[in-house]
């Protein structure tokens, strides 16, 4: 929770934010404290934290929770935060990682149930990070993800509509998602080139449900990776043996 701004940190650290990683530093804490308070987090409860930069987030849900996990893919600022953060906020623990190879199931083990996710993503991870929690959700109590707006309204889409593609369906069948607020660039360092919007999304049971849940998802990607056939010749295509 230090009032010292990302820029001045990076200064003194030596570090330039890296454009390859989708680094945007969270400037103002009090939208640092709405994203957390989304999570309505409680004493028991551990929360993985994606991408802790700096560690704007990390201080106020370490107060809020009982343990963070806190992923940083950047081995540099994984440094800075054990070396600096781990020493003021207990209860954290700092992983060097990329979040798509985390281990969601073991952690929700370990924490005796299911965790919270927040983040800001990347957009080039923002789609398998998706996949991977509809995959892992019995693992997930509740996720709270800031993502480039354009990509938050897709995930918000209503059927019949051009963004209702494979990933809003699958997303929509397996999370309740609700529109919370919208960043604009000038809350970053530095700034992007969109706005940003934050997600919640809260699993729940799919109403119908489908009996094969592996197949239904194969059924979908087939379906809307063929828009312009009729879901007939569409689905006699997915079932042609290949070569």
């Amino acid at each position: 929770m230090s009032s010292r701004s990302p820029k001045t940190l990076l200064k003194r650290l030596g570090l330039r934010p890296k454009k390859t990683l989708g680094q945007h530093f969270l400037l103002h804490p009090h939208q640092a404290r709405r994203i957390v308070a989304a999570l309505n987090l409680t004493g028991a409860d551990t929360v993985v934290e994606i991408g802790a930069g700096l560690g704007v987030l990390t201080g106020w849900l370490a107060a809020a929770a009982r343990r963070v996990i806190a992923l940083e893919l950047d081995p540099e600022l994984a440094r800075f935060l054990k070396e600096e953060l781990l020493v003021e906020t207990p209860g954290v623990e700092v992983i060097c990682q990329d979040v798509l190879k985390f281990d969601f199931p073991g952690a929700a083990q370990e924490a005796g149930r299911p965790l919270a996710v927040v983040g800001n993503l990347p957009y080039q991870i923002t789609s398998p990070l998706l996949f991977t929690l509809i995959r892992d959700g019995a693992a997930i109590a509740q996720a709270v993800l800031m993502m480039q707006q354009e990509v938050g309204q897709r995930l918000l889409a209503s059927p019949g509509t051009k963004d209702y593609g494979i990933l809003p369906v699958l997303v929509q069948y397996h999370f309740r998602v609700t529109r919370l607020f919208v960043l604009s660039p000038g809350n970053f360092y530095p700034p992007p080139q969109v706005d940003s919007i934050v997600l919640r999304l809260v699993p729940e049971p799919p109403a119908p449900a489908a009996l094969d849940a592996a197949l239904l998802h194969q059924l979908v990607k087939t379906a809307f990776g063929h828009r312009r056939k009729t879901l007939n010749n569409t689905l006699v295509a997915g079932r042609r043996p290949s070569g």
